[in-house]
C-alpha cells in the first residue's frame, strides 16, 4: 500500500525536523505541527481498516501518494502542505460516508421475508414512547440482522422522525472509544475535524452535547464486545424524546449486557415460502420465476435451510451458471451434494470462519465434535454432554465437574449463535441467557464448516456412502462417524475400516437412521473406547462387545439380558441399553447381572426394563445417573450415595403389595438433584383414597421433581412445598388428587416452573408469599380447573393454557389485566373448541 507507506515516511520526516530543531524552511513551526497531527491521524485511520477495506481504497489513495511526493520535493511549499491536509480529510470523510454501503453479502439485498419482524420493530422504534430506547437484534451470521437494521435505518418514516442518524459498522476490531469518532464524523463533520486526534473524553462529551438536543437513531452493526455497554451509558444521553439505539450482534450476552430492560429481537430463519421468495427475487431480479423451474427452485430454496446468506449465495451461483437453467436446477434440487452447494458453502465458510476462529481451543473441539452428527440432526442435550465428557473434549476443572463444564461450553456456543436450539427445556428466566437447551444441532452452513476443519486436522471422518469407506483418508482416523448404517453390510467398506483403522480408531459412532434389522458392526477395532450403536438393532446382546475391554462409553439397542461377563468392561463409565420398540416388558422384574456391582467406574446407567440387584454391601460410588428402574431398585439406593439424577418407573400388578412403599428409600440420596417417578399404568379412582405409604421426605437438595400417576391427596404436597432449592415441578395424570390444592404461606419459595397436566384439580389457592419466584406456568388438559390464585402473582411472565376449562382462561386473563406489567401477549391459549 504505497500511499500508507508514504504517509508514515513523511510523518517520520516531519517528526525528525520537530524533534531535533532542524533549520526550518520559511514554513512556520505551527504548520508543521498541524501536518504531523493530520498524518498521524490518517495513519491511525488506515491501520483500523481490515484488509478488504484497504484493498477497496487503494484506487482512491493514488492522489495522496502524488501529493506527498510533490510536498517532499519542496518543504517550503505552503500550498502543497495545505492541499495534502485537505486531501487526507476528504479521503476519511468519503470513507465514513461510504460505511452505509459496506455490508455483508446478505445486507446488499432488499429485505425479503420477515415482514412481521420488520413491521413490529419499526412500529416500536418510530414511536412517541420513551421506554426501551435500546433495541438489540440477535442472530447467527447471515440471518439478516444487518439487512433488517438497514431497512429500518433507510425507511422514509424513520428519516423523517429522527433528525439525527448515524451508522457504525463495529465488527470485531473497532474499539468502543473509536465508535465516537465514526459517529461524530457523520452527525457533525466540522466538530469531528476540530477534535479528531485529540482527547477522547472531550470528543465523547461533544458528541453527547450534540445528541442532547436531537432525536437520534444510532445503529451499531455487528457488535462483538460486551464493553459496548459502558460506552452506551457514557456516550448516548437518555433525553427521553424517543431517541433510539439499534444494535445488531451475533453474541447473545452482548445484547443482554447492553441493558437489562432493552428490547431483544431474536431473529428467526426464513420459512419455506420466504426462502423461495428470496431466491426467486435474487435470480430473476424481482420478476416471476418461469413455471417449469418453480418446482425445482422451491426444493433448492428449501435445501438452504432458511438462512438468507445461503440463499443469496446459491442464487448468485445459479445466476452465473453457463448450463441450461432447467437441467442445472433439477440437478441441484435432486443431488445430495451438488457442486453449486459445495461452492456456496466454501464461500460462506469465509464469512463464518472469524466466529469459529475466535473460540478457545476447548470450545473449538466441542463445536467441531458436533459435526460428527448428520446434518440437521436433532441432538439430545444429555447425549451431547455425555459424549463430550466421554471423548474428553472438555477439560477438567477444580471448580466444577466435567458435566457442569460441558454444559457451560454448550451455553457459550449458544450465546455465540453457533448452535441451533430445536427444543428448549424449562426456562428459568425470560432472558435468553438462561434458556435451557433440550435438543440442539448445527445449521447446515456450520455443519459444512465443521466437516472442512475436521478433515484438515483428522478430527473425525464421516462415512455416508460406499465411496467414503474406501477413501485413503480413512486410514489412521481416530473417530469414525457412520451416517448410513447400511454401509456396514458392504464387505469392501467393512474390510477397509478394519484394515485401515484397527489400531487408531477410538470412537465408532453410528448415527444413521434407525435400523430395525441387524447389520454387522466392525468389532475388530480392538482399541475402541466409545461405541454408540443405539440406532442399530441387535437381536441379543453382542458378545463381541466384551472383547473391547477399553470401552468407556457403550450404547446399544438389543433384546435379552446383559451377560454376567459385562463386568469385563471395567473402564466403562456410560452404559445405555434400550429395547426395540416392538418388545414389550414382562410382568416379572428383570435384574441386571450381580456383576454390575464390580463396575466401579460407572457414572451413567440406563438399561430399559432392568433393575439393580441386591448384593451385600457393595456400592457404585461414581454412579450419578440411574434411569428407568422400577421399585425393585429402590431397596439398594443406599449403595449409590452420590446419585444426582434418578428415574423410577412403576408398573402396577393385580397382586402387588403397596407399590409406593419403597419410595421412601429416595430420602437417603442426599445429593439427589433431579427425580422423576412415573406409574406407567395408573388406576383412576373417582374418590381420593390415600395410599398406604405416606408421601416420603424428599432429599434436601432436590432441584427438579416430576411425578405422574401417584394419586396422593393434595395435603401431602406440603413436603414438596417446603423444599428449599426446588425450581421445577411437573405434575402429570393425577400425581395428586382432589378438587382443592391449598398452598401454605411462603410455600415453594424458589419454584420457577410449574406444570400441571391431566389432573382433576378444581381450584388452586396459594396463600400470601407462596410461589414468590414462579415465572412460567403450564396448564394442560385440566378440564375441571376453574380458579387459580398464585399468591401475589408477582413474577410470572409466561403462561400457557392448553385445552382447559374456559373459566380458568377467563380467570387468568382477568388477573393479567389487573397487573400493569402484564399484557395478554404473555398468555398463550390453545383450545380444541371454539368459545
Amino acid at each position: 500500500m504505497a500511499a500508507f507507506a508514504a504517509v508514515v515516511s513523511l510523518k517520520h520526516h516531519i517528526s525528525t525536523i520537530l524533534t531535533y530543531d532542524v533549520l526550518l524552511p520559511p514554513l512556520s513551526m505551527k504548520t508543521f505541527e498541524l501536518a504531523h497531527k493530520e498524518l498521524k491521524s490518517f495513519q491511525n485511520f488506515v491501520e483500523r481498516l481490515n484488509s478488504k477495506s484497504r484493498k477497496r481504497m487503494n484506487a482512491s489513495l493514488g492522489p495522496i501518494t502524488e501529493a506527498i511526493r510533490k510536498f517532499e520535493k519542496d518543504l517550503g511549499d505552503k500550498e502543497g502542505i495545505h492541499s495534502l491536509i485537505e486531501m487526507l480529510k476528504k479521503t476519511q470523510l468519503e470513507y465514513y460516508s461510504s460505511l452505509k454501503d459496506e455490508e455483508e453479502v446478505v445486507s446488499k439485498s432488499k429485505m425479503v421475508g420477515l415482514c412481521d419482524v420488520q413491521s413490529k420493530l419499526k412500529e416500536e422504534i418510530v414511536g412517541d414512547w420513551v421506554e426501551n430506547n435500546v433495541f438489540s437484534v440477535v442472530g447467527m451470521v447471515g440471518i439478516g440482522k444487518t439487512t433488517l437494521a438497514r431497512e429500518i435505518f433507510e425507511d422514509l418514516d424513520t428519516s423523517e422522525w429522527f433528525n439525527c442518524r448515524a451508522w457504525v459498522r463495529v465488527g470485531n476490531e473497532l474499539k468502543p472509544e473509536e465508535i465516537t469518532d465514526v459517529i461524530l464524523a457523520q452527525v457533525d463533520p466540522e466538530a469531528h475535524q476540530m477534535l479528531k486526534g485529540g482527547d477522547e473524553e472531550e470528543m465523547t462529551e461533544r458528541l453527547k452535547e450534540i445528541l442532547k438536543s436531537r432525536r437520534y437513531l444510532i445503529v451499531l452493526d455487528d457488535v462483538w464486545s460486551y464493553n459496548v455497554h459502558a460506552y452506551l451509558k457514557n456516550a448516548f444521553p437518555d433525553n427521553r424524546n424517543g431517541s433510539r439505539v439499534l444494535l445488531t450482534t451475533r453474541i447473545k450476552y452482548v445484547a443482554q449486557d447492553v441493558s437489562f430492560s432493552s428490547r431483544l429481537i431474536d431473529m428467526r430463519l426464513l420459512d419455506k415460502e420466504e426462502s423461495w421468495q428470496l431466491l426467486c427475487d435474487k435470480v430473476f431480479s424481482g420478476n416471476s420465476c418461469p413455471p417449469h423451474l418453480e418446482e425445482a427452485g422451491k426444493k433448492i430454496a428449501e435445501k438452504c435451510d432458511g438462512l438468507p446468506l445461503t440463499i443469496l449465495t446459491v442464487a448468485n451461483l445459479l445466476s452465473k451458471a453457463e448450463e441450461t437453467p432447467a437441467a442445472l436446477w433439477f440437478d441441484v434440487a435432486e443431488k445430495k451434494k451438488h457442486q453449486v452447494f459445495i461452492d456456496a458453502y466454501d464461500q460462506i465458510s469465509k464469512v463464518l470462519y472469524p466466529s469459529y476462529k475466535k473460540l478457545g481451543d476447548e470450545l473449538k473441539l466441542c463445536f467441531l465434535y458436533m459435526g460428527v452428527f448428520p446434518p440437521n440432526f436433532e441432538i439430545p442435550r444429555c447425549k451431547l454432554i455425555n459424549l463430550w465428557v466421554a471423548e474428553e473434549v472438555v477439560k477438567p476443572s477444580a471448580e466444577q465437574t466435567l458435566e457442569s463444564r460441558a454444559v457451560k461450553c454448550l451455553q457459550y456456543l449458544d450465546f455465540h449463535s453457533l448452535v441451533m436450539v430445536y427444543q428448549k427445556s424449562t426456562r428459568l428466566f425470560p432472558a435468553m441467557l438462561n434458556e435451557k437447551i433440550k435438543t440442539c444441532g448445527l445449521h447446515s452452513c456450520w455443519w459444512n464448516l465443521c466437516q472442512r476443519e475436521a478433515r484438515k486436522s483428522y478430527f473425525f471422518h464421516v462415512l455416508d456412502s460406499y465411496k467414503d469407506g474406501l477413501e485413503e483418508v480413512i486410514r489412521s482416523q481416530s473417530r469414525l462417524s457412520i451416517h448410513n448404517n447400511v454401509i456396514f453390510a458392504l464387505k469392501d467398506v467393512y474390510n477397509s475400516m478394519e484394515e485401515k483403522c484397527a489400531i487408531t480408531a477410538r470412537s465408532l459412532l453410528c448415527f444413521g437412521p434407525y435400523n430395525q434389522y441387524m447389520v454387522p458392526i466392525c468389532f475388530g477395532l480392538k482399541f475402541l473406547q466409545r461405541l454408540d450403536a443405539l440406532n442399530i438393532r441387535f437381536y441379543f446382546f453382542p458378545l463381541e462387545v466384551l472383547e473391547l475391554v477399553k470401552l468407556r462409553y457403550l450404547t446399544l439397542t438389543c433384546n435379552g439380558k446383559l451377560p454376567p461377563s459385562i463386568s469385563k468392561l471395567r473402564d466403562l463409565q456410560y452404559l445405555i441399553v434400550h429395547r426395540h420398540m416392538s418388545i414389550k416388558s414382562s410382568k416379572a422384574l428383570s435384574y441386571l447381572p450381580t456383576e454390575i456391582w464390580d463396575m466401579s467406574e460407572l457414572n451413567h446407567l440406563d438399561v430399559t426394563g432392568c433393575d439393580l440387584p441386591d448384593l451385600g454391601n457393595t456400592s457404585l460410588p461414581k454412579l450419578s445417573t440411574l434411569s428407568d428402574v422400577s421399585t425393585g431398585s429402590c431397596v439398594v439406593l443406599k449403595r449409590v450415595p452420590n446419585l444426582k439424577k434418578l428415574g423410577i418407573r412403576i408398573e402396577l400388578t393385580p397382586n402387588a403389595t403397596e407399590p409406593l412403599s419403597c419410595f421412601g428409600n429416595v430420602s437417603h440420596l442426599v445429593k439427589l438433584e433431579s427425580l422423576k417417578c412415573v406409574i406407567v399404568n395408573p388406576e383412576y379412582k373417582p374418590e381420593v383414597v390415600p395410599p398406604v405409604a405416606l408421601f416420603p421426605r424428599l432429599p434436601f437438595l432436590l432441584h427438579k421433581l416430576s411425578l405422574s400417576g401417584l394419586g396422593y391427596p393434595w395435603s401431602e404436597m406440603s413436603n414438596v412445598a417446603s423444599l428449599p432449592f426446588l425450581k421445577v415441578l411437573k405434575l402429570r395424570y393425577n400425581a395428586f388428587q382432589g378438587p382443592m390444592w391449598e398452598v401454605e404461606e411462603n410455600g415453594f419459595q424458589k419454584l420457577n416452573f410449574l406444570q400441571m397436566e391431566d389432573i382433576d384439580l378444581v381450584e388452586l389457592k396459594g396463600a400470601r408469599g407462596s410461589f414468590k419466584r414462579l415465572e412460567i406456568l403450564r396448564i394442560k388438559h385440566c378440564y375441571k380447573l376453574k380458579k387459580l390464585c398464585l399468591g401475589d402473582f408477582e413474577s410470572v411472565w409466561n403462561i400457557e393454557v392448553v385445552d382447559c376449562n374456559p373459566l380458568v382462561e377467563k380467570n387468568i386473563k382477568e388477573t393479567i389485566v389487573q397487573k400493569k406489567d402484564y399484557t395478554l401477549e404473555d398468555l398463550r391459549v390453545h383450545s380444541s373448541w371454539k368459545l
